[in-house]
């Protein structure tokens, strides 16, 4: 299975604990979640824990969206990694990584992954995928670097 890898990195003025705090609960995505992926509801704990899950109903571009993720990885406070249970996507892993920095914290999302859908989910991951991520993950950042400047 060939995977797509996006990575994007951005300095924030908070903390890595304050960084990793805000990740950990998945319902903070509908603070930094692009015009375009509407969140209708979140379901989880509050903080990740390795094992946990949580259930992200949305739309992206009008689709809907029933998203199930699990914790793969959570070490407090450098790094949080969810899988996909259930996705538009075969294979799904997103690593959440929290670097110090001279303006406080380095937050990088590395994501890989491939779209469900055989060829046709390949090519979509080639083609699509990287142009769509550029553009959410540019917002995601955005709208987390207003969130510690507002603090």
């Amino acid at each position: 299975m060939k995977t797509y890898t996006y990575q994007r990195s951005t300095p924030l003025r908070a903390t890595p604990p304050e960084v990793f705090a805000f990740h950990e609960n998945p319902r903070n995505i509908a603070r930094i979640a692009p015009p375009s992926l509407r969140i209708q509801s979140v379901e989880c704990r509050e903080k990740a824990a390795p094992g946990g899950t949580f259930r992200i109903r949305a739309s992206q571009f009008g689709l809907p969206i029933d998203w199930t993720g699990r914790w793969e990885e959570v070490e407090s406070p450098r790094l949080l990694v969810d899988g996909a249970l259930r996705s538009p996507f075969v294979h799904w892993r997103h690593s959440h990584i929290f670097e110090p920095h001279p303006e406080g914290t380095l937050m990088t999302d590395r994501v890989k992954c491939l779209l469900k859908g055989g060829a046709a989910g390949t090519l979509a991951t080639r083609l699509a995928l990287p142009l769509v991520f550029a553009g959410i993950f540019r917002a995601r950042h955005a709208a987390t670097r207003r969130f510690f400047a507002g603090q």
